[in-house]
């Protein structure tokens, strides 16, 4: 008798707080004008119901990154007051496109409490546009336009040439090392320098087998992803990582390469090594599902380095 009185008594509750949500004042009463382009209120309205449903509780009720389940979460999840967003396929510095948040919300970010979010197309768009609200860039500014991207030049034939090439631009001409691991030695950074740009290298920073952690316009400092251990955020593919490496991550250290990786400034050869240097960096990431190839190619990199092998082993045999 007990247990079917709760039980009538916690369906009328819950029936109560449903008509008393539905009951309480929305909070738009007025179309808004965001990025350029008008928003109706009934649009932003439900964008604030799908936000406080499954957002809120991270990201916070004022879109500050404060929510409840925020505390220790690394990395921290955006504050959306700031305007600021890392990922996009915009030019760094601009607002992205509803496509780019869009696109964010329903993939998630690898290796980070961001998960893919499987929600219509209807409460999809409406949140993308109530996120708006926070920040006042949205409203004196626009989204930016999305770069255009090339084919690759390599293709399957061409993949362990491509990957060689990449081998020799990321340590040699964009000197990815100074803040990401290296993976060769030093004699080899200096002989890849060398073929690329003309000139060798003596030495290069001390305990290069780490990265560099880094400052950033989020007020977090972080540290950028051994390739062969971690998550790239935005990137899965090939096509993917060349461009997250066209576009740089906005409000950090990682550079928009695009017209960096040529010496002479040819646009053909810059393309192609950017291509190159994406085939690299996902030989890399493939190591890490293969935590035995891992082993191996780290010990043999320590070796090289004439370094010990054993911090190696340890590292590639713990997963992080």
């Amino acid at each position: 008798m007990t247990v079917q009185y709760n039980r009538i008594f916690n369906m009328t509750l819950l029936f109560g707080l449903v008509a008393l949500a539905s009951c309480a004042k929305k909070p738009f009463d007025a179309p808004k004008k965001l990025g350029g382009e008008w928003v109706s209120a009934k649009k932003l309205n439900l964008g604030w119901e799908t936000y406080n449903n499954y957002c809120m509780q991270c990201h916070g009720v004022l879109g500050d990154g404060l929510g409840p389940a925020a505390q220790g979460m690394v990395p921290a999840p955006r504050n959306f007051k700031s305007g600021l967003f890392k990922f996009g396929t915009v030019s760094l510095g601009e607002l992205p496109t509803d496509e780019n948040l869009a696109h964010i919300i329903r993939q998630g970010l690898n290796g980070t409490p961001m998960l893919p979010w499987d929600i219509s197309d209807e409460r999809l768009d409406a949140v993308v546009q109530y996120i708006k609200t926070f920040s006042p860039k949205w409203q004196t500014e626009k989204a930016g336009t999305s770069l255009e991207w090339t084919d690759d030049p390599w293709g399957p034939q061409l993949a362990s040439q491509a990957i060689e090439q990449g081998r020799k631009i990321y340590h040699g001409l964009a000197q990815c090392y100074t803040c990401h691991p290296s993976y060769a030695s030093t004699p080899e950074i200096s002989a890849y320098s060398k073929e690329v740009t003309g000139q060798g290298v003596d030495s290069i920073r001390e305990n290069p087998h780490l990265s560099v952690i880094q400052g950033s316009s989020y007020g977090h400092s972080y540290m950028p992803p051994d390739l062969t251990r971690h998550h790239l955020r935005s990137a899965r593919t090939r096509p993917e990582i060349y461009r997250r490496l066209v576009l740089g991550v906005n409000g950090t250290t990682m550079p928009a390469w695009r017209g960096m990786l040529s010496v002479t400034g040819d646009k053909v050869e810059d393309e192609k090594n950017l291509w190159a240097l994406a085939y690299y960096v996902e030989s890399l990431q493939k190591l890490k599902w293969d935590w035995k190839t891992r082993a191996e190619f780290m010990n043999a990199l320590e070796e090289k380095r004439g370094t010990a092998s054993s911090a190696a082993t340890n590292s590639s045999s713990q997963q992080p």
